[in-house]
C-alpha cells in the first residue's frame, strides 16, 4: 500500500448520487466503469474509474473527479464529511 489517503468507494458513490452523478459499472471499457453526471455548467460529463479503485478510491482519482464535475466550494467541503 502506498500510504496515500483513500476514500471508500461506496461512500463516494452515495455522495455523488446526491449530486446527480451516477455510477455505471458497464459504461467503461474492459475493467473500467464510469461516473456520469452534469458539471457546474450543466454539460454531461463522464469520469472513468478502473475496477481496482472500486473498493477504496485513491485521492488522486478523487481530485480528478472533483475537477471534472466542478465540485468546488461548499459542495466539496461537505462532500466527504457528512455520512
Amino acid at each position: 500500500m502506498s500510504g496515500r489517503p483513500r476514500t471508500k468507494f461506496r461512500h463516494a458513490r452515495k455522495k455523488l448520487k446526491e449530486l446527480n452523478i451516477l455510477w455505471y459499472p458497464d459504461k467503461g471499457k474492459g475493467s473500467h466503469g464510469a461516473f456520469v453526471g452534469p458539471d457546474q455548467e450543466g454539460n454531461i460529463q463522464a469520469f472513468t474509474l478502473p475496477r481496482h479503485q472500486q473498493s477504496q478510491i485513491n485521492d488522486d482519482y478523487l481530485n480528478a473527479l472533483r475537477r471534472r464535475f466542478g465540485l468546488t466550494g461548499k459542495k466539496w467541503v461537505g462532500f466527504l464529511v457528512s455520512k
